[in-house]
């Protein structure tokens, strides 16, 4: 059986949506069960992970199940809403599958879509484009299920693992311009005011980018090897528009009236 698979990023209106916004060094990962919603929030900040479980509780009556570090699972009991329309429930309703989970972070949510055909995806897309802007970040054809097999739909949050030193030495690095081409400012300068030796501040750096790598590299790969271009940006379409309405057509005695008017 040939398949499309792809994976879009949604900008549009939406509860969760503006939850992410609102708390922008958090991802959340959903999965649903067509019962109940259930939350994998993660978040370096301890403080912005409490408060965002505090307003998930508030806004969503959300339990929280587990609480592990920078880690929460959350769930939403019997939660949904008419309107605007789900991208979920349109996927269902246009014969696309969601591959759980979907996830959220800065205001936007990430979906993996199977679909049968180019054309059954593209006529989701379109509907989805009635509601906000999509961005296709890959899609190919595949002649079998490999691809839903082997590659994972979620990656861990990109911070996960990386010490509080390791993050000041890429803050450091990127601020002081090491990174750039050609460089700013020399290395010993950046460990100097960091108080480090060249050599412990460059295996710091050495370490959090390895670690950013290792976090994201399930994600990587599948990119590698299914994009050749450029993520495509469709813009959003509006709601459809509504068909001119038609005058009123007179009644045959009232046409036959108005002609006898005409001929007198």
């Amino acid at each position: 059986m040939a398949i499309v698979d792809a994976h879009v990023r949604v900008r549009h209106p939406c509860p969760y949506c503006d939850l992410s916004e609102r708390f922008p060094q958090s991802l959340l990962l959903l999965w649903c069960d067509n019962r109940r919603d259930t939350f994998l929030v993660s978040s370096p900040d301890p403080g912005e992970l409490r408060r965002l479980t505090a307003s998930m509780r508030r806004a969503f009556r959300a339990r929280v199940l587990l609480a592990d570090g920078p880690n929460a699972l959350l769930e939403l009991p019997e939660f949904e809403w008419a309107s605007p329309p789900s991208v979920t429930g349109l996927a269902r309703r246009g014969g696309v599958w969601v591959l759980p989970p979907v996830v959220y972070a800065d205001g936007r949510e990430t979906y993996r879509l199977v679909a049968p055909t180019r054309e059954r995806l593209g006529r989701l897309l379109r509907r989805v484009r009635r509601l906000g802007e999509v961005e296709i970040l890959s899609l190919s054809g595949r002649t079998g299920l490999e691809s839903v097999r082997d590659f994972p739909t979620a990656s861990v949050h990109f911070f996960e693992g990386l010490s509080e030193r390791q993050t000041r030495a890429l803050v450091a690095a990127h601020d002081g311009g090491l990174l750039e081409i050609p460089a700013r400012s020399r290395w010993e300068e950046v460990a100097r005011r960091e108080g480090l030796s060249r050599s412990t501040f460059g295996e710091h750096l050495r370490k959090a980018q390895l670690r950013l790598l290792e976090n994201s590299y399930a994600l990587l790969r599948a990119r590698a090897l299914t994009v050749r271009e450029p993520p495509v940006v469709l813009p959003a379409l509006g709601p459809p528009e509504r068909a001119p309405k038609e005058p009123d057509r007179p009644s045959a005695p009232a046409a036959r009236r108005a002609g006898s008017a005409r001929r007198t």
